[in-house]
């Protein structure tokens, strides 16, 4: 009777198969036809390297004939299934199929004792059982150990994660809880004959230079070209200056998120490791000149832009003009939407700010809506979701945020007590750590081995990088892909709360001792009236890599994402006087819109506009003396911020009166926005000026306006806007000061970016 060992062995149960997997050597062992089960007699090669984790295939050669090989766990071809390529005579190409990595089955602990230290190896190589039938029919058991090519990305939670801890954090990662960018790296273009992985695209990394000398980084630098740039774009990173700004790694932590190399053996990997990188320098220049020389820069698909200005609230319009050049050349600006949801101030806004977010409403202590870059209605701003699923302790939530990327907490720091759960493994500098101040002091994960690498980045820094890194998969599955169609995209495939449970967020509100009623802190999640489900700490949810690009391959047959295709129409109200106060205490002020006119003036008439975006000028706010608050009075006095101490009492006022100022927005559908929730800080008239030029610059002074200021809101894009006097647009402000409703009228409207229905 033949041996049952030698039966072709099919796994269908996933878990069973990686339990299978995970034996070391142990499959089949049961079986008692040892004569037929050395590994003397067939010997397997890896001519041409593959990789486990991306499906990449290994080309495998035996040393003699066979009739037949079979591999237990994995896929055996003839034909490399990328590039179309046949094999040789006793050749194959082999890769473990997808389901081994997104079955989650895989578990660090896998002795079940709760101690993964023995146990860190197990997905940094995996032996796959072949059986090798010889020429004269009998059968050979041959083992082979594929090592994953990268050391780190095991470490790398936000990437792929299983629950691994070898940072020694005391909340362990939660599995699944991760980019899901697997399924991504999977997807095989076949008129290229290549695998997603960020190939053909271009990234600016607009932070601290990039070290262009890092291991894992140099062959991802691209070079523009432009003249007279040397300052500015792929400057470098020094010790001398790396020993002066210990923090001056960030961009090059920032650069290996969205696309370390892969495959070569060091470190870990980017989301979209084969994508090209070039560095603009922060603080090198204003906004407008980088702004400008990223627009030269050819080619170029998106830029990251883990930087911000906190509470410093301004406008240049050269600034928001070339954002808008930005959107209108394709090329997407996925921006950070910054870490102060408990500290609400900066070092010089410390004497004035009020501090009394948390006490009063666990709110977020500061609006994030500042200057151009944080208020440019098409730019992408990105929330932090931590390794358990949460938003990251610090992750500024607003009513402009998009989606949510992976940014972890501050890992096995011992300056953070309480907070302990994993940050990202990235990229860190080419220098020795003990040559500068090591942000891996702090944890015990620092070794010789991965000295050039950190455990340390967090927040919405990271967040942002992981979805440029996924944003760049999506460009390659899309070359002509519009900034449009890459928002709706995000908006269409992100996790909500019914995907990830973690997410859950409820509508907050409670009794206010000043205003002698209740408020609103917080709308939780919503659905609006065009189906897309929003909130203010994920924006419309939690990126996914594997969705987003499959939903990109496929954007052309979706009638809604292939008419983004072409740019938005803006029209823009102008009824006169649409604000009004509304209650005899003239703490509530209610503004409606309607007579939309595009910008060649035309009405909007019975046409039906989908908003794209949706902005309200509020530079109309202007306090009166008469409140409910004693601050009112200096409020309202001067608009003048000069060092004299009458001004910085002044600063005290705004501050105390800003901060229970609550802005909430309302769609004609019933949708709210909390565009400005009470008890977040906002600099906005205390007379606080960041200028555009240096200090020194007499030019400077005039830099900056304050008018128009467009906040916008997220929660109601693809909503209807249509002329309907029963269902308007509509914006209530609550303040603690009385407020100029003649001067508000002179600015207020409402902007709808948008495609006729």
């Amino acid at each position: 009777m033949k041996s049952a060992c030698n039966k072709v062995l099919r796994i269908t149960s996933i878990a069973a198969a990686v339990a299978a997997m995970l034996l070391a050597g142990a499959a089949l062992s049961g079986c008692k036809d040892s004569k037929n089960r050395t590994n003397e007699d067939v010997k397997l090669t890896v001519t041409e390297e593959g990789d486990l984790v991306t499906g990449k295939p290994y080309k495998i050669m035996a040393d003699r004939h066979l009739q037949e090989l079979r591999a237990v766990h994995g896929d055996l071809t003839a034909v490399n299934p990328v590039t179309g390529e046949n094999a040789g005579e006793n050749e194959w190409f082999y890769v473990l199929p997808e389901e081994y990595f997104t079955s989650y089955e895989l578990n660090y602990d896998d002795a079940g004792d709760g101690d993964d230290s023995g146990e860190h190896n197990s997905l940094k190589a995996f032996t796959e059982t072949f059986h090798a039938t010889l020429e004269d029919g009998k059968t050979r058991e041959v083992q082979k150990t594929f090592a994953v090519t990268d050391p780190l990305f095991p470490e790398q939670w936000h990437l792929y994660n299983i629950g691994q801890n070898p940072y020694g954090v005391t909340d362990p990662p939660l599995k699944k809880i991760d980019l899901n960018v697997i399924p991504a790296w999977r997807i095989i273009l076949s008129e290229e004959k290549k695998q997603i992985d960020g190939s053909g695209v271009y990234a600016a990394v607009w932070d601290e230079s990039i070290d262009l000398n890092h291991e894992d980084l140099r062959d991802r630098i691209y070079d523009p070209g432009i003249p007279g740039t040397e300052n500015l774009i792929n400057k470098g990173l020094s010790l001398e200056f790396l020993q002066e700004n210990p923090g001056a790694t960030h961009g090059t932590s920032v650069a290996g998120i969205i696309a370390a190399a892969a495959m070569n053996r060091l470190g870990g990997r980017g989301a979209a490791f084969n994508a090209r990188l070039t560095s603009f320098a922060v603080n090198v220049s204003d906004d407008v000149s980088m702004l400008s020389a990223i627009l030269k820069t050819e080619p170029l698909n998106l830029v990251n832009a883990s930087i911000g200005r906190d509470l410093y609230t301004c406008h240049v319009p050269a600034t928001w003009d070339l954002y808008e050049a930005l959107f209108e050349n394709n090329i997407a600006f996925i921006h950070a939407q910054g870490n102060q949801f408990n500290e609400g101030f900066d070092e010089d806004y410390k004497p004035y700010s009020e501090n009394n977010c948390k006490s009063a409403a666990n709110a977020d202590c500061e609006l994030k809506q500042t200057d151009d870059m944080a208020r440019y209605p098409f730019n992408i701003h990105v929330g932090s979701l931590n390794s358990l699923g949460l938003k990251t302790e610090n992750s500024s939530s607003g009513a402009n945020l998009w989606v949510t990327g992976f940014g972890g907490e501050f890992g096995e720091d011992s300056r953070w007590p309480g907070v302990s759960s994993a940050a990202i493994v990235t990229t860190l500098s080419s220098y020795d750590p003990g040559d500068f101040e090591d942000p891996d002091g702090y944890s015990s994960w620092r070794t010789a081995d991965n000295k050039h690498y950190t455990n340390m980045m967090n927040g919405t820094s990271s967040a942002a990088p992981s979805v440029a890194g996924a944003a760049a998969l999506a460009y390659q599955a899309k070359p002509d892909m519009t900034v449009s169609q890459l928002r709706y995209l995000l908006a269409k495939t992100s996790r909500n709360d019914r995907a990830m449970p973690s997410l859950a967020l409820t509508s907050r509100e409670g009794y206010d001792d000043t205003y002698g009623e209740n408020i609103v802190y917080d709308y939780g999640w919503q659905d609006n009236a065009a189906g897309f489900r929003f909130s203010s700490w994920y924006g419309f949810g939690v990126a996914d890599a594997g969705a987003l690009v499959k939903a990109a391959l496929d954007c052309d047959k979706d009638p809604v994402c292939s008419g983004m295709a072409v740019l938005p129409e803006k029209f823009v109200s102008a009824n006169n006087n649409p604000c009004a106060y509304t209650d005899d205490s003239r703490r509530l002020i209610t503004c409606s819109f309607s007579d939309f006119k595009n910008e060649e003036g035309e009405s909007l008439g019975e046409a039906e506009l989908l908003a794209d975006a949706v902005t309200y000028d509020v530079s109309g706010l202007n306090y009166l003396p008469e409140g409910i608050i004693a601050a009112c009075e200096l409020a309202a006095s001067g608009e003048d911020a000069e060092a004299t101490e009458h001004n910085k009492e002044r600063k005290h006022a705004v501050f105390k009166a800003n901060v229970l100022l609550e802005l909430i927005a309302e769609s004609a559908a019933g949708t709210k926005s909390l565009l400005k929730p009470a008890y977040a800080n906002w600099d906005y008239l205390s007379g606080f000026k960041v200028p555009d030029k240096k200090d020194d610059d007499d030019e400077a002074e005039n830099t900056e306006l304050l008018a128009p200021m467009d906040i916008a809101a997220s929660a109601f894009y693809q909503e209807s806007l249509k002329e309907d006097p029963e269902k308007k647009y509509r914006l209530s402000i609550r303040s603690p000061c009385q407020i100029d409703v003649n001067r508000l009228n002179e600015n207020m409207h409402l902007t709808v970016y948008g495609r006729r229905k």
